[in-house]
Order: C-alpha cells, then sequence, then structure tokens
C-alpha cells in the first residue's frame, strides 16, 4: 500500500520536496554530508533524524524515492510490529487486527513518504515495546531497547517523561531478583545514555547548560497559554512573531530564550491557572478530534494525488473512538499489558500540553491502534456470547467517544492553516517558475483571506522582475494582512532606496528594527543607506551588529569587503578565515572567501607564499569547482599556461578570467612586462557587462594594470 501510494503521489508537485520542518532536516542532513557532523549552535531539534537522511543520501544518492522507499519500509514494520506486541500482551486476533489498522492507517502512509520524523520515532517506539513485552534478561537485548527508546524519544521528546515509567516496569518484571533488576534498569539507561549523552555533552559545550534541545519552553508555553486557542499559530510570519519576541528584549542566545519562554509561562501559569487548565481540556478535545489534518501540509490535498487512499481507510475517525474505549476495558492487566496501556496514557498527557493534533499525535494514534483492535474483538466476543447487557454498555460507551470524537467541536475545518497553494509556490519560485509561482500564490491568498505570506512572496518577486509599482501593491497588501511584517518592510524600504528616496527606506527599516533587532537584511539595508550617506563608521557598525546577532556569511563577507576597500586588510583577512572555518556555510561562500583571501595577499599584499596557502586550500578542497580549482593549480605552477586557458574555455567570462590569472601569476613572478600585455588582452575582451564591476577580472586587470604603470617603465 505504500508503495503504490509513492508511485502515485509523483503527480504532486511538491513529490520529492520538503516544506516546513522537513526544510530543516534535510538542510542538517546536507552539511552531515558534506562532513559537518558537529554543530554549533542549540536547536530545536536533535540531530538524530538529519543524521539518518544523510546517511542514506551518502549510500544511495539524493534520489527522492530512496527516503520514501525506505520509510515506507519502516511503516511496514511498525504495523508487524505492533502487531507482536498486540498479540504477546493480549492475544493473536489482537495482535492481527491491529497491524490491519495500521497497514491502512492513511495518515501514517502519507507521512511515511516525506521528511519528517514521525515514521522514525514510531518504528522504534514499536521496536522499544517489542523488546519489552518480549522481555529477555540478555545485555544485548536491553541495551538495544534502551537505544531504540533513546532514537524515539530523541526525535519526540515529550516521550522523555517515559523513562521513569519503563524504569520502574523494568524493576518491577524482574523485582524478587534484586540485582536482575537493578542491572535490567542500568543495561536500559545505558543503551539510552550511548545516544543522548554526545548530545547532551555537545550541547553543554556549546550553551554551558546540559540542555536535550532548544525552545521546549516555547512549545510548553504555546501549548498551555490561553491566548492560542489550542493551536499553535501557523507556518509563516505568524509564527515568526513570536520567535523574535526574546529579540526585542535582547535574549539571542538558546539558553536566553529557553528563560524568556519559561518566565512567559510561570507568569500565565501564575496570573490565569483557570484559563490554562480551560485551555488544556481544549487541547484534549483537539487531540480527540477525528478530522486528520496539519498545520504545515495540506495531508488532504496530498491524498487526493493518490487513487489508493480515496477509499475509507482506517483513520482518527476509528482509531479514536475505538482506542479510547479500548483503554477501558483492561482489568487487572497483566505486566505486559500494564506497559502498553502507560506507555498510550502518558504518551497522550505528555503530547496535550506541546501539540495535541496532527503528526504529533501520530506516535498515540499507533498506540490506540491495539486498543482499537481489542474494542473490535471485544465486540466479536460479546455478539458471540449474546452478552447483551455487557453488549449494550459497551455501545452506549462508544457512542460517547464518538460524540466526542465525529463533531468538530473547536471547528478546526475553519481554522485549517496549511496552505498547499503556498508551498507549491513556494517550490516553483525557488525552481525559477516565477509566473507558475506568481499563480500559486495568488490562490492562497483567494482561499486564505489572513494569509500574509503570499502576497509578501509575489511582490518579492516583481521586484526581481523590476515590476516595483506591481510590487508595492502586493507588499501593501500583506502589511494590510498582518502590520508587524519586517520582511515586508525591508522589502518596501529597498524599492525606496532603488528610487533614491533613503529617508522613507529609513523610516520603514527602522520599524522593522524595532520588530525583529536581529534580522539581517534590515541592518544591511540600513547600512547600505548609511553607505550611500558616506557614513563609513555607521555602516561598519551597522554591518558589525548584523554579524555579531545573526553570524551569517553575508554581512561577514560584505563587511570582508568594505575593509579592503578602506585598506584594512588585517580585518579583512580574518572575516574571510572565520567564514572559511564555520560549519554552517555554504561550500561555495567558503570557496568564495578563500579566492578573495588569496587574491588580497596576492594583488595587494604581493605575498605570493601566503597566497599560495589559500590556492592549495582550493585545489585540494574544492575540486568540484573546476572553474577556480583551475586558477589555484596554475597560480601554484601545476598548469601549464596552454592547459590553463583549454580548462577555462572558450566563453568571454573564461577568457577574461584566463587573461587576468596569467598576468597576475607574470607579475608574481616579477615578469612586468608579461603581466601588462596579459592585463591589457584581459581588458579588450567584451564580457557583456555594463561596467568593470568591483569584483571582476577586469575590474581587477585595470586596478592592477594602474599599479604598475604607475611605476614607470622598466
Amino acid at each position: 500500500m505504500r508503495m503504490i501510494y509513492v508511485i502515485q503521489s509523483t503527480a504532486n508537485p511538491l513529490f520529492g520536496v520538503s516544506v516546513v520542518d522537513a526544510v530543516v532536516y534535510a538542510q542538517w542532513a546536507q552539511k552531515m554530508v558534506d562532513g559537518v557532523w558537529l554543530w554549533d549552535r542549540v536547536d530545536n531539534y536533535l540531530p538524530i533524524y538529519p543524521a539518518f537522511l544523510a546517511v542514506q543520501q551518502i549510500i544511495f544518492g539524493p534520489n527522492p524515492f530512496v527516503n520514501k522507499v525506505l520509510q515506507g519500509i519502516l511503516g511496514a514494520f511498525t504495523a508487524v510490529l505492533m502487531a507482536q506486541v498486540a498479540a504477546r500482551a493480549w492475544n493473536r486476533q489482537v495482535g492481527l487486527i491491529t497491524g490491519y489498522l495500521l497497514a491502512t492507517y492513511w495518515m501514517l502512509v502519507i507521512f511515511g513518504a516525506e521528511k519528517y520524523a514521525e515514521t522514525f520515532s514510531i518504528f522504534f517506539q514499536s521496536l522499544t515495546l517489542w523488546l519489552l513485552v518480549r522481555y529477555s534478561p540478555r545485555c544485548w537485548a536491553l541495551i538495544a531497547a534502551g537505544i531504540a527508546y533513546a532514537l524515539s524519544a530523541g526525535v519526540r521528546a515529550n516521550l522523555f517523561l517515559l523513562l521513569p515509567v519503563v524504569m520502574v516496569w523494568l524493576v518491577w518484571q524482574t523485582w524478587p531478583q534484586r540485582n536482575r533488576a537493578l542491572k535490567a534498569a542500568v543495561l536500559f539507561s545505558l543503551g539510552t545514555i550511548l545516544i543522548i549523552g554526545p548530545i547532551v555533552v555537545r550541547n553543554y559545550h556549546i550553551t554551558g547548560a546540559p540542555m536535550v534541545r532548544a525552545q521546549a519552553s516555547w512549545s510548553l508555553y504555546s501549548g498551555l497559554s490561553p491566548e492560542f486557542e489550542g493551536l499553535h499559530p501557523p507556518v509563516g510570519i505568524l509564527f515568526l512573531k513570536y520567535m523574535r519576541m526574546p529579540d526585542q528584549v535582547g535574549a539571542f542566545k538558546a539558553e536566553e530564550v529557553e528563560q524568556y519562554w519559561y518566565q512567559r509561562l510561570k507568569r500565565v501559569l501564575r496570573e490565569n491557572p483557570a484559563g490554562v487548565a480551560l485551555n488544556f481540556l481544549r487541547r484534549l478535545v483537539i487531540f480527540a478530534n477525528a478530522r486528520e489534518w496539519s498545520q504545515e501540509f495540506d495531508v488532504y490535498a496530498y491524498r487526493n494525488y493518490a487513487s489508493v487512499l480515496s477509499m475509507p481507510w482506517t483513520g482518527f475517525w476509528l482509531i479514536g473512538p475505538l482506542g479510547l474505549l479500548g483503554l477501558t476495558f483492561t482489568r487487572r492487566p497483566s505486566k505486559n499489558q500494564l506497559l502498553v496501556i502507560l506507555f498510550t496514557t502518558i504518551g497522550i498527557l505528555s503530547i496535550l500540553p506541546f501539540k495535541a493534533s496532527d503528526r504529533y499525535r501520530l506516535p498515540s494514534a499507533v498506540l490506540l491502534a491495539i486498543f482499537a483492535a481489542l474494542s473490535l474483538w471485544h465486540f466479536y466476543q460479546l455478539v458471540k456470547t449474546r452478552n447483551m447487557p455487557a453488549l449494550s454498555k459497551s455501545v452506549a460507551l462508544l457512542a460517547f467517544f464518538c460524540l466526542l470524537s465525529w463533531p468538530d467541536w473547536q471547528n478546526l475545518e475553519a481554522r485549517k492553516s496549511a496552505r498547499h497553494d503556498y508551498f507549491i509556490g513556494k517550490h516553483y519560485e525557488n525552481s525559477g517558475r516565477m509566473d507558475a509561482a506568481i499563480r500559486s500564490f495568488q490562490k492562497s491568498m483567494y482561499d486564505f483571506p489572513w494569509d500574509p505570506d503570499s502576497p509578501h512572496r509575489i511582490g518579492r518577486i516583481l521586484i526581481e522582475q523590476k515590476r516595483l509599482d506591481q510590487a508595492m501593491r502586493y507588499l501593501q497588501e500583506a502589511l494590510r494582512r498582518e502590520p508587524q511584517f519586517p520582511e515586508v518592510m525591508n522589502a518596501i524600504a529597498y524599492i525606496h532606496l532603488l528610487d533614491g528616496d533613503l529617508n522613507a527606506a529609513e523610516k520603514k527599516l527602522i520599524k522593522s528594527l524595532g520588530l525583529a533587532p536581529a534580522n539581517q537584511e534590515a541592518l544591511m539595508l540600513m547600512a547600505n543607506i548609511q553607505r550611500r550617506r558616506g557614513q563609513f563608521d555607521a555602516e561598519i557598525a551597522l554591518l558589525k551588529e548584523a554579524l555579531v546577532n545573526t553570524g551569517g556569511q553575508r554581512p561577514a563577507m560584505l563587511l570582508a569587503r568594505r575593509y579592503r576597500e578602506s585598506g584594512n586588510f588585517k580585518q579583512a583577512l580574518e572575516l574571510y578565515d572565520r567564514v572559511m572555518t564555520s560549519r554552517d556555510v555554504a561550500k561555495r561562500i567558503k570557496l568564495t572567501a578563500a579566492m578573495q583571501a588569496g587574491m588580497l595577499h596576492a594583488r595587494l599584499n604581493n605575498d605570493a607564499a601566503r597566497a599560495g596557502h589559500y590556492w592549495q586550500l582550493i585545489e585540494r578542497d574544492f575540486r568540484e569547482f573546476k572553474f577556480f580549482a583551475s586558477q589555484a593549480s596554475f597560480l601554484l605552477g601545476n598548469l601549464d599556461e596552454n592547459s590553463f586557458r583549454k580548462l577555462m574555455g572558450d566563453s568571454p567570462e573564461g577568457q577574461a578570467t584566463a587573461e587576468y590569472i596569467i598576468g597576475l601569476h607574470h607579475r608574481l613572478n616579477g615578469n612586468r612586462p608579461s603581466a601588462i600585455r596579459s592585463y591589457q588582452r584581459c581588458l579588450q575582451i567584451d564580457t557583456g557587462e555594463s561596467s568593470l564591476g568591483r569584483d571582476t577580472p577586469r575590474a581587477w586587470a585595470r586596478e592592477d594594470l594602474r599599479r604598475l604603470m604607475e611605476k614607470g617603465p622598466d
């Protein structure tokens, strides 16, 4: 069933495209593929699932089918494992029904085909239960159970609350033999520590606090605070507004952000306990809602691309009421039954304060499937034995749970926030299909009158297309829908800058920075204004602020250029080195920094030896960038001139670059006449540029030629 869905879902424009959390997972995995396995900041995700994606890509390549097939296999094995758990805890019939329910649960099928961590977490949750209910005193089995538990909880952190339950259960399982009980608990803990321990140590090294993940206090605050009415703010600016609140009080570090939301949580618990309690009940009703929905991507839209899912397969409409009913059937549970009951109830209660619906309830829904199967088997037994009084009571109780689940008590249908066309538009935009992107964003604007992100994206595209009047209209519409939208203010300020209205641009940027003080784009645009006004010190201060607050490579590279242009070569080189050694910088940016550092030493310091250090780095670590690696090889003397010209190609850009690099090589080797001739040939090549620019071979040739000519004739 999962493989059929994968094949049919190729009709989805977002097939193989990561959205929302999946983007973060995929980007982190790509860094690992590039060799950067350690992280430099604590995020609200652990590196476990990204590492799983990275290993896939290293072994099988980046083909999107690979992840879908592998996670489909994990989903299929989940059904088998949970069937085994139910069979061992109850009986074979309950196990078989559990397996069938999970094999056909259409939400599991859809999420299994996307780069979300739920399929991974649920598989290892199922493996943990299976290893525990088939209890073995062998060391490897207990350590394996601890590892499986850590892999599951490391993806869905609320499951860490189950650790004490498992420890107590293990002790109880073998209590007559105290040494054996202690050994079982220690071995399970050892397996957990093997996975989670290194992560906590790394996070402690980064922050100075023993953190498992970031934003835990935010998740709890947004789950309990009555202002959210049971739901998280939707993806986009409405979510980012909250993420920027710590910035507004100067809390930029992970531990400072945690403390900010922790204090907000304490305040709301103290000042409005009744509202918090009511909101918790609201989330309980949302959890029980029969609708399958997501605040991130439209699962019903994904479902419609595959005819295999068009039939009324298993969903929470079935598992929810029957599962809740099944929890009431167990009397005098066995040890294995008690473990499954505790896993289910604590799993549900632990997720309610964070997120109550969509993919976050899937791990609990999988556990409820066992109790749904138990209910079906129970009904069969009552009908078979004609136990009408018990059957009547069970039907009445089921009716109550259906009444809780089937009506849309919290009006989720009207509160839908997953915008399928918005993400299609982003995909088209990233693919360069701008007209198609605009159409998708316009459809999202029409379907979701509250959506400010789509008009913002349209405005950005229109700016790139130089259609500034139309862009301004869409940006104003985005600002009407969401008045506190810093990125829109930045875009409007940029239009004012293009028009030369520095004062209007500055006013917008001041408002933007008031909402998002660490916004890199706003700081860099403000620096641009100061540059145009000739305020060098103010420009440098803003670029430094952008660099300190965001750590991004754009302010670092621009600041290095400004230092270089002002003759402060030492500071420029320090920034280039910083970019080259950063873990979070794209490889091409690192290459650019290395090239600029090498050129700075060669062109302005006339230091071939120190420049050679950077060229050796480029030749060794950036071989896939043949255009630049060839330049480094020639400058190091590892290529002759004819071979170098061939590698640079016949394009005007390639010819101009070749002539400049050859001239630089001659100059560094003391052959001034040959260098002059090469620079002159470079300037004679028409590369189609409207000007010489600031960082092009022709611009460098002009500057270097002027320096050589100022020295007079030989």
